[in-house]
């Protein structure tokens, strides 16, 4: 293999090693080996990582829709029993725990 330096900006220097490139499943594989100074490093392109891409992008969508909907659920519970006139959370009531609408923005 291979040994490169590469110079950092704050004026440290790390070697870097390349080993078995044309075995390599992905384009690219930096390998370090470490001492006290240095740190292990892996880094490859997988052909994966569009997939990966699509995954979080649904994930975090997702979660998006659905921590809305709970804050939406939740505040329309606070609302009606404001239309209700009774006693506010922050002023020492606990009729919102008797909300279904507030219950499923909870468990949602």
């Amino acid at each position: 293999g291979a040994v490169l330096s590469v110079a950092c900006r704050d004026s440290c220097q790390a070697w870097c090693q390349i080993i078995n490139v044309s075995e390599s499943r992905s384009p690219f594989l930096i390998s370090m080996n470490g001492t006290v100074n240095e740190t292990n490093w892996s880094i490859s392109m997988a052909a994966e990582s569009k997939y990966h891409l699509y995954i979080g992008l649904a994930l975090a969508i997702g979660s998006s829709i659905f921590i809305g909907s709970s804050f939406i659920l939740k505040k329309k519970g606070l609302l009606k029993l404001a239309d209700r006139g009774v006693t506010r959370a922050g002023q020492g009531g606990y009729s919102y725990l008797k909300e279904w609408l507030w219950w499923a923005g909870l468990l949602s």
